[in-house]
């Protein structure tokens, strides 16, 4: 009976031991989340309540015919081409046109199914398109490029307009009576259908990056620097005051506008922004809080209370209270940085204050509001609630309560003045308040330091209570006033900064004196597992190592040339490094032998970590998360 237990014990074993290699094989990258469609949107056109297109980058068309629950991409098989488009019109259902990139035309019968490319003459870009019927339409672009047809968008004819500034907005009410607008402030407008044109008064000399006419006496343009002039009679226009915030110390630009009727319209802007009127424009006002932080280029009133608008990083917003609150329906930002604090929390951010949040180990994550409408490129956490974020504009960020709320601890009006009370910047160095920061590290729960533009060196040794600037390179080599856009602390005292022309930088007290060097290629993240032991790592493929503290460097064989954003080894054997293209390398033997991974992404990544338990996060384009 013994005996038999014991061979049924040993076969057991010998199937796990069989099995294991074979289960540790089985073990790969999973995504948690991506974006579907990876793309800058960059208009949307709605021709009834159910049916409508948003375009957008790498020839992205999307279509809804149930009122936006949902969206599916046209045509079902790719464009041949992989262009920016930029703007869509449609007549009825079925009838709609396409303009974009390289003088691209692109016409439909049957609501979006098949798309036919129309020969235009140019590959200059075109901006902006208007029909007034089947026949007769035009469009606009760079260097003053007005083309126009009466056949469908059969053939064009370019128009002569008298002047070689860009024209982003056309928009005409019939076949004769029509408006154009671009650099400059520049106005132009036609009554017979674009033979000839004259210059109007635009009461500016802002570009203006879109025109709306509601009819053939009133409408609005709007552009740059928060513009936005209206008219009432289709020949004078006067100012309107936008009132758009000034996030990074300048009015955002206007990037379109659209009307319901003659009082009520919206229009959209940079980080986020959307302005809403009731008076025509008499006023206008930008909602708080922002839906997103994103870019937002196009918006369409259905009517008075559907609203649509899209913009940078897949994002799509709806309001169906007249554009008084948004709900989102899509927004992918890219995630730059991820941190764990332990096995179930983490944040990640990335560009336009994107942050996300796990307090499942990274299964699942939801946004949060950073407060921030920034390119976010460093988080980190001293505790389950106390964190920091850093990112451009000199962006730093406290939370007190695990991401739920975040408070602004710098000035983004700064200009090096020092107004941040818990910033110092002083001396010399003070100009570097103003500065952005592209990467954060915590050595102890004390201390931590942030480095980004020109050199920009900050350090807190109170657990963020005040940040203190540090000059990197005192001796004046250079290598201070390069891009730093890595940094790895192993404690209070010891660690290693990387940035542009190959910089490396160590310090081994904390800062007080740093050893600069240069090496080549950017390089954009380190790691070391102690004082003598770091990996860096950086553009075209490098992966360099030193066994002696930096006094040496090594470079690895790599089996790729792309771009190596980030490193992180588990120890002194396993390592990983990621980057561009979804690209994931694992050694087994501390670097002397790199292999590349499957990877289920062709984004590029940006960071990776690992939890107290051993287990790996990355991060990257259109919200891409995945775990090992």
């Amino acid at each position: 009976m013994n005996f038999r237990i014991n061979m049924l014990t040993a076969m057991v074993a010998m199937l796990m031991l069989c099995t294991a290699p074979f289960a540790l094989a089985q073990k790969m990258w999973e995504n948690v989340s991506e974006s579907q469609w990876n793309a800058t949107f960059s208009d949307v056109f709605f021709v009834d309540e159910q049916h409508g297109w948003i375009v957008g980058s790498n020839s992205t068309i999307l279509h809804t015919a149930d009122g936006g629950m949902s969206w599916e991409k046209q045509p079902r098989q790719p464009l041949p081409f992989d262009i920016e488009l930029k703007k869509v019109r449609f007549l009825n259902p079925k009838l709609g046109w396409v303009v974009g990139d390289n003088g691209t035309v692109l016409k439909t019968t049957d609501g979006g199914v098949t798309w036919m490319k129309k020969n235009t003459g140019t590959f200059t870009a075109l901006l902006a398109v208007s029909f007034v019927d089947e026949q007769h339409g035009w469009a606009s672009g760079d260097s003053g490029l007005v083309i126009s047809t009466t056949n469908g968008g059969t053939t064009w004819q370019k128009q002569e307009v008298g002047t070689n500034n860009v024209l982003e907005g056309i928009s005409f009410v019939d076949a004769n009576t029509g408006w154009a607008a671009g650099g400059g402030g520049t106005l132009l407008y036609t009554i017979d259908g674009g033979q000839n044109w004259q210059f109007q008064t635009s009461a500016t000399v802002q570009t203006l990056d879109a025109l709306f006419m509601l009819n053939g006496s009133t409408g609005w343009a709007v552009g740059s620097g928060g513009a936005v002039v209206a008219t009432v009679n289709g020949a004078e226009w006067a100012v309107q005051e936008s009132h758009v915030p000034n996030s990074n110390g300048m009015p955002e630009p206007i990037w379109d506008v659209h009307f319901a009727d003659e009082m009520l319209g919206l229009a959209v802007a940079e980080f986020g922004v959307i302005l809403r009127t009731t008076d025509g424009g008499t006023t206008w006002a930008p909602l708080k809080p922002r839906a997103v932080g994103s870019r937002l280029q196009g918006v369409h009133m259905v009517n008075q209370n559907e609203a649509w608008a899209v913009g940078d990083a897949d994002t799509i917003l709806h309001s169906s209270d007249g554009g008084q609150t948004w709900n989102i329906v899509s927004n992918f930002p890219s995630l730059q940085a991820v941190d764990f604090y332990d096995d179930r929390l983490g944040w990640a951010v990335g560009l336009a204050g994107a942050l996300m949040h796990t307090n499942d180990g990274g299964e699942t994550w939801m946004p949060q509001n950073s407060g921030n409408v920034f390119e976010l490129f460093g988080v980190g956490f001293v505790s389950e609630t106390k964190g920091y974020i850093v990112g451009s504009n000199a962006a730093l960020a406290e939370t007190l309560d695990g991401g739920s709320t975040w408070a602004d601890l710098s000035d983004p009006g700064d200009e090096g003045h020092g107004t941040a009370q818990r910033i110092k910047f002083e001396g010399p160095m003070s100009w570097r308040s103003a500065m952005g920061s592209y990467a954060l590290s915590f050595g102890s729960a004390t201390h931590a330091w942030a480095v980004g533009e020109t050199g920009r060196v900050m350090h807190t040794s109170d657990g963020g209570q005040t940040w203190l600037g540090q000059d990197c390179d005192p001796g004046m080599t250079g290598a201070g006033f390069n891009n730093l856009y890595g940094v790895h602390f192993i404690d209070d005292k010891v660690g290693w900064v990387v940035g542009d022309a190959g910089t490396i930088i160590k310090t081994t007290d904390g800062g007080l004196t740093w050893m600069p060097m240069q090496q080549g290629a950017a390089l954009k993240d380190a790691f070391a597992l102690n004082e003598q032991k770091v990996w860096v790592v950086g553009e075209q493929g490098t992966i360099m190592a030193s066994t002696d503290g930096g006094m040496e460097w090594t470079e690895q064989t790599v089996p790729t040339d792309a771009n190596l954003n980030a490193i992180l080894f588990v120890n002194e054997n396993e390592g990983w490094a990621v980057g561009d293209s979804g690209t994931i390398l694992q050694t087994a033997d501390g670097g002397v032998t790199w292999l590349m991974q499957e990877s289920p992404t062709m984004n590029h990544l940006h960071d990776i970590v690992k939890t107290p338990s051993g287990q790996l996060c990355a991060v990257g384009d259109s919200t891409t998360i995945l775990r090992y």
